[in-house]
């Protein structure tokens, strides 16, 4: 017994040459109603966009694999990734320390062995510290 994979450009064509034998070989007299043709049109329709959205959707999620299988490999990437979020903080009010007590703001950022370090005040604290982060209402760029 063999199988048959299905190729969805040659079932669009079988479906087009249906359609068309459908309306050449139709009873003059009893003609297909125009709702049924169109019904007929717009399922058509439909399943081609949605032949092409999964088509889309494959290639989407190739590309995605690919890019998380770089972003696993490339430490750089990450590195850079981290000191982009530290540069987000900059000039933020931020809570940080063991007790989350301490308040201070975002002056200056750093990369030290594989990690980042925001300069609060006269110290540098390492980013995963923070706990949380506020707009600091006191600093204008005006």
């Amino acid at each position: 017994m063999s199988s048959t994979s299905f190729d969805p450009v040659v079932g669009q064509n079988q479906y087009l040459q249906l359609f068309a034998s459908q309306l050449q070989h139709q009873d003059p007299l009893e003609p297909s109603k125009q709702e049924d043709f169109l019904a007929q049109l717009a399922q058509f329709s439909s399943v081609e966009s949605l032949q092409n959205m999964n088509t889309q959707f494959a290639g989407l999620s190739s590309k995605m694999d690919s890019l998380i299988e770089v972003s696993r490999g490339n430490s750089s990437l990450s590195a850079l990734q981290t000191l982009n979020a530290g540069a987000g903080l900059l000039g933020k009010s931020v809570r940080y320390g063991a007790d989350s007590a301490d308040v201070g703001v975002v002056d200056q950022i750093k990369p030290d062995n594989g990690s980042i370090l925001v300069r609060i005040g006269d110290q540098f604290v390492p980013i995963a510290n923070i706990v949380s982060v506020e707009e600091n209402s006191a600093t204008s760029l005006f």
